[in-house]
């Protein structure tokens, strides 16, 4: 009877002294490599306009701001002198030619009547007259502001009777669609980096709005300063609604991916700056050192070193454990790790960073890009 009792009473300890666990299997997830940064809104062309002559301005054809294409006259100068001379021009040329017509007939029936080097001398005047109409008509069209490209103007720096020169400038254009643009990726990102490659902007000015365009130039050299690479992207502005100096959050889209194993983000335990989680071999537990990616935003986080699919983790009770610690298993109910979408990439982790706040993939402070909150 004493034996049977105190089989019983240890048999009844070491039920006692079995850890309750709960276990999931690591799945793995593909994640896009895109580049989150703060940027800002450039002009692909912008140029000053000046006129090419000096005289008094006595037309602006359109108002401050408007929207101009190509071509169109933006403003004009008092041109009566010129045309006058253009008039005379014309008048002298058309004696000239109407001389030149009248001695070609009359050598097609006296082929005598008129030398050969008189006939040349008419044909040069009349050329020469002919060219001075030309330059002066050409002349003409530098009392006139065109467009040379679609685009906005600013507001125009004179007002009708003010005295212009040649190099006063008078308003600027900025072209509007497209416009660029310009931030500033890590060396890290660099590798995954392409031109061409698609991107997308937001603004705070239009919150629910994406704007999509592509990367048209990489740096080829690093920023002393900063030890980052700027990079410009053509941005398509249909709606006019961009303009140069607006911040944008920008998101680079890699066509690489990466696959990373995941686990629920209670199964990391903390320890100083250590992260670790707890892996169950089908007999007992044992703390595995990892190395954490970003968090998912669904629960879950990327492990970059330190586990492989299929292994098991306790997702529960692993607050209990010790390396030497007994454990039985629980049904149970945390559902099996989901196999989602492609998800935006994990980055480096901050290893001092707590599990415990809320997911913060990208926090942007400046134009030298966005700064990552890690596990």
């Amino acid at each position: 009877m004493m034996f049977t009792t105190l089989s019983s009473l240890a048999s009844e300890s070491v039920k006692t002294s079995l850890i309750p666990i709960k276990i999931q299997n690591i799945k793995n997830r593909t994640f896009n490599q895109d580049f989150q940064e703060v940027g800002k809104i450039t002009a692909v062309d912008s140029t000053a306009l000046t006129f090419s002559a000096s005289d008094k301005l006595i037309t602006k054809c359109f108002l401050d701001g408007a929207y101009v294409h190509k071509g169109d006259v933006i403003a004009k100068l008092d041109s009566t002198q010129p045309k006058a001379e253009l008039q005379k021009a014309e008048t002298q040329y058309a004696i000239e030619r109407s001389k030149l017509h009248r001695m070609l007939a009359l050598i097609q029936k006296q082929p005598d009547a008129i030398s050969k080097q008189d006939i040349e001398n008419q044909q040069l005047q009349t050329h020469l007259l002919q060219v001075d109409v030309q330059q002066k008509k050409d002349d003409l069209l530098n009392y006139q502001l065109i467009a040379p490209f679609n685009g906005r103007l600013t507001n125009f720096k004179y007002s009708i009777g003010s005295r212009i020169s040649s190099d006063d400038v008078v308003v600027s254009l900025i072209k509007n669609d497209p416009v660029q643009v310009a931030y500033s990726i890590s060396q890290q990102e660099l590798a995954q980096a392409a031109p061409n490659q698609q991107v997308t902007i937001s603004v705070d000015a239009y919150k629910n709005k994406r704007f999509t365009g592509v990367v048209n130039y990489i740096a080829p050299e690093v920023d002393s300063q900063s030890g980052r690479i700027d990079v410009q992207a053509n941005i398509k502005n249909t709606d006019k609604l961009l303009i140069p100096g607006m911040f944008a959050k920008v998101t680079q889209h890699s066509a690489k991916n990466v696959t990373y194993p995941i686990v629920s983000q209670t199964a990391v335990i903390i320890d100083g700056d250590k992260r670790y989680v707890w892996l169950y071999d089908g007999k007992g537990v044992k703390q595995q050192p990892v190395v954490l990616g970003d968090n998912t935003n669904d629960g879950y986080v990327a492990i970059k070193q330190g586990v492989s699919v299929n292994d098991k983790v306790v997702v529960a009770g692993q607050q209990n454990l010790k390396p030497d610690s007994l454990v039985k298993l629980q049904t149970s109910t945390v559902p099996t790790t989901p196999v989602l979408p492609l998800s935006s990439p994990p980055k480096n982790t901050n290893p001092a960073s707590s599990l415990n706040k809320p997911m913060q993939k990208i926090t942007a402070s400046s134009n030298q890009g966005a700064k990552h909150e890690a596990a």
